[in-house]
């Protein structure tokens, strides 16, 4: 596009003129403006019926309460909705066969009573026990109780894109390049999340930290934006937030950007080290189980309300959250929060 093109394509517009562009949206702009369901109750009810095209949303925490569980859960509830819509996963931290065998161990707690239900360790018994050719997923589609888990990985595979970028892709230009890629190739509502921010490099060295999170994230606003996908993108604390009775957004590294350019900024805590200490004094028993449940707060939230705490039982060993949740009763720590 030239820049006199462009000059136009941004030239202010009337309110009647806007009027009459919503009055001739196409079936498939229609299609693509509705909000994608995350399929957690209810963070849906509370953002809107869920994911909107354009949006940025940024999930930060602290490390290894289970931000990736969350996410690649979201990706693939995206994946398996009836809108059709697809999800690019992109993980700097995991091989795309690690995350496949984390959803295999998801879909068989869902799908089958706990005791049955597989997990890494025993996937990976099955792997060195497998004979001749017969490889972990030809097994585990060879018996009676596993086949449906296969069969349910299988009906969304197709739309849950996994990516491991290399030292060449991992720049901001590489996630545009993939983004747009697909957008183009499957013409339908997608959802790009990035597993983690702090990990994309700029196509130029930028030395100043804070200087090149702010290129990314407005970066991948833009992103957003221009190609009507969304993006959720998990952020890592600076030095001072790891040192936080309670993450919150103004803990994550870049957060003057992130908090700008965010449309929802949410963040997960573990719910035992964030309740006030009078719960933890007054039951004991209700107190230790609180470490298997999680906080998730919606800090920032450009299309309704924010300062919105959620709660969700976390089941660690088959990576998953149970995504009927509820909202928290318990008075939690540092209870501030961004507004939009």
């Amino acid at each position: 596009m030239t820049a006199e093109n462009d000059a136009l394509s941004y030239s202010p517009i009337t309110a009647a003129e806007t009027l009459l562009a919503l009055d001739n949206v196409s079936p498939e702009q229609a299609t693509r403006r509705i909000p994608l369901p995350t399929g957690f109750m209810p963070l849906d009810e509370v953002i809107g019926g869920g994911l909107r095209a354009g949006e940025l949303v940024v999930l930060g925490g602290p490390s290894g309460v289970g931000k990736t569980i969350f996410a690649l859960q979201l990706a693939r509830n995206v994946a398996r909705s009836e809108s059709g819509a697809h999800a690019l996963y992109i993980c700097y931290e995991h091989e795309p066969d690690h995350l496949l065998t984390r959803l295999i161990c998801l879909e068989s707690a869902d799908l089958l009573p706990v005791e049955q239900a597989l997990t890494i360790r025993r996937l990976d018994e099955m792997g060195r026990n497998a004979s001749g050719d017969l490889g972990v997923i030809s097994a585990l589609r060879g018996t009676r109780r596993y086949e449906p888990v296969i069969s349910r990985v299988a009906e969304y595979a197709q739309r849950l894109h996994l990516a491991r970028p290399g030292r060449l892709s991992a720049t901001l230009s590489g996630v545009e390049r993939w983004t747009s890629d697909l957008v183009n190739s499957v013409q339908a509502p997608t959802l790009v999340v990035i597993d983690y921010l702090q990990k994309i490099t700029t196509d130029e060295r930028i030395d100043s930290e804070d200087e090149r999170m702010t290129e990314v994230i407005q970066g991948l606003k833009d992103l957003a934006l221009n190609t009507g996908t969304r993006i959720l993108a998990i952020a890592a604390a600076d030095r001072v937030g790891l040192k936080s009775p309670r993450m919150r957004l103004s803990d994550l590294r870049g957060s003057s950007a992130v908090q700008y350019e965010a449309d929802i900024g949410l963040v997960v805590n573990n719910k035992h080290a964030i309740v006030s200490r009078e719960h933890l004094l007054n039951d004991p028993v209700h107190a230790e189980e609180m470490r298997g449940w999680l906080v998730l707060s919606i800090e920032k939230n450009r299309a309704g309300m924010a300062a919105v705490n959620l709660e969700f039982k976390l089941d660690a060993a088959h990576f998953r959250l149970h995504t009927a949740g509820k909202y928290v009763r318990e008075r939690l720590v540092d209870q501030h929060t961004v507004m939009a």
